[in-house]
């Protein structure tokens, strides 16, 4: 009997007792973020060797920003690559010659546009040659002034762009063409203004 009570005494006084809360260990792993960097351990042992050489793989680099690829010249550029602009003129030809003979409609429309590409070229490569000469003018000028104490001026895009139109003037001036060349830069004008007036039909719908 007396096991019996001390077993229900303890029984008792366990209930009593206010229940405690399971703790978690806090030594528990978090959740690795995909993209946070990778960890490595500062346990593993540093190699005795290292690398003494260069690795042989291909590396990209650009010549516009490296310094051993030198300064940009382009006259010294122009002149190493002339042969380029002979075989362009040789292709040109070429074409005007098959453009001659050829009778297909389909042909002829694909050489037309094959030319007229060469000439655009042509045209583009000249302009960026004037704009090159008055700018090397330019500056050539700028140095002997400078040195006689003049403040520098730096040539602007706009400049280059009115120096070239008062020489285009000049010499079409020579040649006799001004008339002819003013008389279509006006209609050319006048038909980008033609554009904005408002229509017959526009007007009377207003109205």
């Amino acid at each position: 009997r007396t096991n019996r009570a001390e077993k229900e005494g303890m029984e008792k006084g366990a209930r009593s007792q206010p229940r405690t809360k399971k703790t978690r260990p806090t030594n528990r792993k978090r959740k690795k973020d995909r993209d946070a960097p990778e960890e490595v351990t500062s346990q593993k042992p540093v190699s005795r060797f290292r690398q003494v050489t260069r690795s042989h793989r291909y590396k990209p680099r650009d010549p516009r920003f490296d310094e051993n690829c030198g300064e940009a010249k382009p006259h010294l550029f122009q002149q190493a690559y002339s042969f380029i602009d002979d075989i362009k003129n040789e292709e040109e030809r070429e074409i005007t010659k098959m453009m001659k003979k050829s009778r297909s409609k389909n042909t002829q429309s694909k050489l037309r546009q094959a030319l007229a590409k060469y000439k655009q070229e042509r045209k583009m490569k000249e302009m960026q040659e004037k704009q090159r000469k008055v700018k090397s003018e330019w500056i050539k000028k700028e140095r002997e002034l400078v040195a006689k104490g003049k403040k520098p001026f730096y040539l602007k895009k706009t400049e280059v762009k009115r120096i070239m139109l008062a020489e285009k003037f000049l010499t079409l001036k020579k040649e006799g063409r001004l008339d002819k060349a003013m008389a279509k830069r006006r209609k050319r004008n006048a038909a980008k203004d033609h554009r904005w007036m408002p229509r017959k039909g526009a007007t009377s719908s207003v109205q």
